[in-house]
């Protein structure tokens, strides 16, 4: 199937949820990034709706804290004043760390922490944000708390952004939050998965959603949604 017909096919498959011929704005560059990569593209893997947003909104001395490392990594470290970076994956920290070394502009901050053995509840729930649990199937029978925990290292409101791409998205959710700036963007990706805030509407209740909806996105055939949330 060609690209033009892929993207239509996503149109169709997403009318119900808003998507419409306004997604051809995207078409460009939703197409060329098909034979592309985040690392390549020092992009992050989000809708293209969310990259607009930020590509107008970031400042140089914005602090960012983000869940899952990668394009998004090599994207903020070109315009903002400091990042930090938890990745659950071992391999793919390791080359993160390696193409992050020649970054000698921006305070980065990465680590390593991976999941522990064992759930924490015999039901684990990951739209549990206490349950520190994930749907991804590698991560049954393990928990992610020490992963998810791991902004506590820093104070409330010390962070401008927090970008969520990672494991235990709920949990991530709740638990970062506090370290947001009030006027602080968080950047939820994937939020067409309605389990990542069902439990946490006590949070999304003190912030205003700026961005939002099913989108083309770069990387991806599938159209998908990223949310971008201001605290207020």
């Amino acid at each position: 199937m060609s690209p033009f017909r892929k993207f239509i096919h996503q149109i169709r498959i997403h009318r119900h949820e808003g998507v419409g011929i306004w997604a051809f704005r995207y078409y460009k560059r939703w197409k060329k990034s098909q034979v592309s990569n985040s690392m390549k593209d020092e992009m992050p893997w989000i809708s293209l709706r969310a990259v607009d947003f930020l590509e107008k909104n970031i400042r140089s001395d914005f602090k960012v804290f983000e869940y899952g490392g990668g394009g998004s990594t090599l994207y903020w470290s070109t315009r903002v004043a400091e990042v930090v970076t938890v990745e659950h994956d071992a391999e793919w920290f390791k080359h993160l760390e390696t193409s992050m070394q020649s970054r000698k502009n921006v305070k980065w901050n990465g680590c390593f922490v991976g999941p522990q053995t064992g759930d924490l509840s015999p039901n684990p729930d990951p739209a549990d944000p206490d349950l520190f649990s994930s749907d991804d199937l590698a991560s049954k029978g393990k928990n992610y708390k020490d992963y998810v925990l791991t902004v506590d290292n820093y104070p409330n409101e010390y962070f401008d952004v927090v970008l969520i791409d990672g494991r235990s998205r709920a949990s991530c959710l709740k638990y970062a939050f506090p370290k947001l700036k009030r006027g602080g963007w968080l950047i939820l990706d994937n939020a067409e998965r309605i389990y990542y805030t069902d439990l946490n509407t006590e949070i999304v209740n003190q912030m205003e959603m700026v961005v939002g909806g099913m989108c083309p996105g770069l990387f991806s055939v599938d159209f998908s949604e990223t949310r971008i949330y201001r605290k207020k």
